[in-house]
């Protein structure tokens, strides 16, 4: 079964073919016109029908059993309406949020709690090979800001790395007392920024990769596990 990895971000889409490194990966750019109709005709230009069977979608926005409940803040319109399934004739999809697919590529056992830092904060907890998405960014904070609004990366140009990152490490203490996972997983493109100060990084914190991202859209395929809570789009027959 080859599978298409694709990763929907505010400035690039990016492709990933399972068996190929993360240095194969292809781009091409998005931006705040992007609508779903210049995806498929991105994607066809990376990789041709041929090179794939399957396809798994990561999107910036909350999706709930495959649908996309909030229109996309960094993309062009016409998403939550879109059909997918329709786009790509005969390719079963799967499409997830982008935190749950880096989170799924970040997954090794137990309880994680994945918080992806880039212009937001994606949150998403796996629980014994259950993907949960969620929207823990969104929830107020202090100063009747939510965390998302202290650990972005608007507060970090703002404050300053310093003074961000202790503003991670409280979300991340936060969230573990009120959630109890056995690790948190910290990416997204910020991430390198805590990777700098290894004295500061509690036992329990790991560090994810972006190019994890594909690696999770690869998963959600090759392991059984991942069936019920990522479900499979469009008419064609599951491999």
């Amino acid at each position: 079964m080859r599978i298409l990895s694709v990763d929907i971000g505010g400035s690039h889409i990016k492709t990933l073919l399972s068996g190929e490194t993360p240095d194969a990966r292809r781009r091409s750019p998005s931006g705040s016109e992007f609508t779903p109709e210049q995806m498929v005709e991105a994607i066809h230009a990376m990789r041709t029908p041929d090179d794939f069977d399957v396809m798994t979608i990561g999107f910036p926005s909350p999706i709930k059993d495959g649908r996309i409940l909030r229109s996309p803040v960094n993309l062009g319109p016409g998403w939550k309406e879109f059909d997918f399934a329709g786009a790509f004739e005969g390719v079963p999809i799967r499409l997830m949020n982008d935190a749950a697919m880096q989170a799924v590529g970040s997954y090794e056992s137990g309880k994680m709690l994945f918080l992806g830092l880039g212009t937001g904060l994606g949150t998403c907890m796996i629980a014994h090979h259950v993907v949960m998405p969620m929207e823990l960014g969104h929830l107020p904070f202090k100063n009747e800001r939510s965390f998302e609004q202290y650990v972005g990366e608007a507060s970090r140009e703002d404050l300053g790395t310093k003074a961000w990152r202790k503003e991670v490490w409280e979300t991340v203490r936060i969230f573990k007392e009120g959630l109890l996972p056995d690790v948190i997983c910290l990416g997204g493109g910020n991430a390198k920024r805590i990777a700098k100060h290894p004295d500061e990084i509690p036992s329990f914190v790991t560090l994810g990769e972006n190019t994890n991202a594909f690696l999770g859209g690869f998963r959600v395929w090759q392991d059984d596990r991942y069936e019920t809570t990522i479900p499979v789009l469009g008419s064609g027959t599951k491999p």
